[in-house]
């Protein structure tokens, strides 16, 4: 079994669907002229999940869809998938080679899997002039993320480590287990299988991660629009299609789509936390998964940003909404977020199934 298997199938290769694309630019100009905070700069798009699953015609419609943002903690979600297909890729290779224990599989990944790590960094990695020669170079530390595992389903598992690793930066929603992730699988092979995944295009544009949340190791950084430069980065397009794939079971397979969702169905989310709740936990739209991004520009201003999978309970339909680049400049967050709110119930409404 490769390590790298080649771009998903794009669930968004339609193009925007007419009438949600057209509420969603009217509703922006509205708010605009009511002087709504950051909606002629922030990036949004909108994915209808309901009778479209596995399919490459999801209906969207988005705003600044393909712009490189930086995105704080909100692009964590792709170390966290990262991880789940080298555990996949590993328990794969481990059964078809009939392994037993945890020293013959350790070194059957090596054998197979660094060269592919090799042969798959990313220029961006390798060439940049801004990493030390051991963090271009570095393999995943197989023994720190995975071992053999006892349960019904994988030969390999994750580290209790690793496991505690997703629980605090996915669930809390904090760095430390975003450093232990990004530690154990390095910026080659983190980065090299965003790319071949299809989720960035290895010069510019979609998700970017390439600094680990505690300034151990340099950061390779990349052009974005609402900063100097970038670390962790993404535009909501890319983001988007990592994230209806999860939403529809296809990310690395059915069980792992399943616990990747688990772990986001147990973290907070903007819009139900806010005082009072913009959506409120027993209200018509109920965000059941998600990822936050909190960072701080260069400026030192605070930006956030969001991934979520949403459920309109009135008309029993789910949806995929990401956004970023939401500035706040004094505002509360209640105040920063009804706005971004505003805009996601527009293009929900508009759907038509």
């Amino acid at each position: 079994m490769p390590l790298f298997t080649g771009a998903y199938a794009d669930p968004l290769a339609s193009s925007a669907e007419t009438t949600m694309q057209s509420i969603l630019n009217a509703t922006r100009q509205t708010l605009s002229l009511t002087g709504a905070p950051n909606v002629n700069n922030l990036a949004l798009i909108v994915v209808a999940l309901t009778g479209y699953g596995g399919a490459t015609n999801h209906p969207w419609a988005a705003l600044r869809d393909q712009e490189e943002h930086y995105s704080g903690s909100l692009v964590k979600t792709a170390a966290m998938y990262a991880a789940f297909d080298l555990r996949s890729s590993a328990d794969q290779l481990a059964t078809a080679g009939g392994l037993t224990t945890w020293p013959q599989i350790e070194s059957a990944l090596i054998a197979a899997f660094n060269p592919e790590v090799v042969a798959h960094t990313p220029s961006l990695i390798s060439g940049s002039t801004l990493l030390r020669p051991q963090d271009k170079s570095r393999k995943p530390d197989y023994s720190a993320v995975l071992q053999l595992d006892t349960g019904p389903d994988f030969i390999v598992g994750f580290t209790q480590a690793q496991t505690d690793a997703f629980e605090n930066m996915m669930v809390v929603q904090d760095n430390p287990g975003a450093t232990v992730t990004i530690h154990g699988l390095g910026y080659p092979y983190l980065n090299g299988k965003i790319a071949d995944s299809g989720f960035f295009d290895g010069v510019s544009s979609g998700v970017w991660l390439a600094g680990d949340y505690a300034q151990v190791w340099p950061a390779a950084r990349i052009s974005c629009v609402n900063d100097v430069n970038t670390a962790q980065g993404t535009t909501v397009r890319h983001l988007a299609r990592l994230m209806t794939l999860l939403a529809d079971d296809e990310l690395v397979g059915p069980m792992s789509s399943a616990g990747m969702k688990e772990l986001m169905g147990r973290a907070g989310n903007f819009f139900h936390q806010t005082t009072p709740p913009i959506w409120p936990i027993d209200g018509r739209f109920i965000a059941t998964h998600g990822k936050v991004g909190i960072g701080r520009l260069k400026s030192n201003q605070a930006v956030f940003s969001e991934a979520l999978l949403v459920h309109d309970s009135l008309r029993d339909l789910k949806f995929v909404v990401v956004w970023q680049n939401v500035i706040q400049n004094g505002q509360p967050q209640r105040t920063l977020f009804e706005p971004v709110a505003t805009l996601a119930e527009a293009a929900m409404n508009a759907f038509i199934p």
